[in-house]
């Protein structure tokens, strides 16, 4: 045995060996030079980077469009109905949006379909509307749907 040398044991296949005729692997293991060493998996320094998922340009398949009309009389608080200029477009579940005399805009929905200019509404009006005031209403793109019955409807 050379100067400077001594016996090692290596750590995959425990086969004795002189300290020259092994190596040490990156996670610290002597082992053998000839049949267990084994360079470090590139894939190991491989960096991850951030996927960039925003849409370059986005754009729904119908444009929506919001119809309008007015209060043709004044609206209570706490109305459960309200009397519209027209009721054109407006179904039962169509969502409305009714401007209260203070600004805001009271959304709700119609409970049932319209009679006669009359909306009932899906909830209490929470303050008072005059005649006159807007009405936001459904938007009429003449979208096809499909129910849960497969049949097809207009406007849902």
């Amino acid at each position: 045995m050379a100067g400077g040398q001594y016996r090692a044991i290596c750590d995959r296949c425990g086969m004795k060996r002189y300290s020259h005729e092994t190596k040490m692997t990156w996670d610290n293991l002597f082992v053998c030079a000839d049949h267990c060493w084994e360079p470090r998996q590139p894939q190991d320094f491989v960096e991850g980077r951030a996927d960039d998922q925003t849409v370059a340009i986005a754009r729904p398949d119908v444009v929506a469009s919001m119809g309008e009309t007015t209060l043709s009389s004044a609206a209570t608080k706490n109305a459960a109905s309200v009397s519209l200029t027209s009721t054109s477009g407006i179904g039962d579940r169509d969502t409305i949006g009714i401007v209260l005399d203070n600004g805001e805009c009271h959304w709700t929905f119609s409970d049932g379909t319209p009679t006669a200019g009359v909306v009932t509404l899906g909830s209490y009006l929470p303050g008072v509307a005059a005649s006159g005031n807007t009405v936001y209403v459904p938007g009429i793109n003449n979208e096809t749907y499909l129910t849960a019955t497969g049949l097809t409807a207009t406007g849902l």
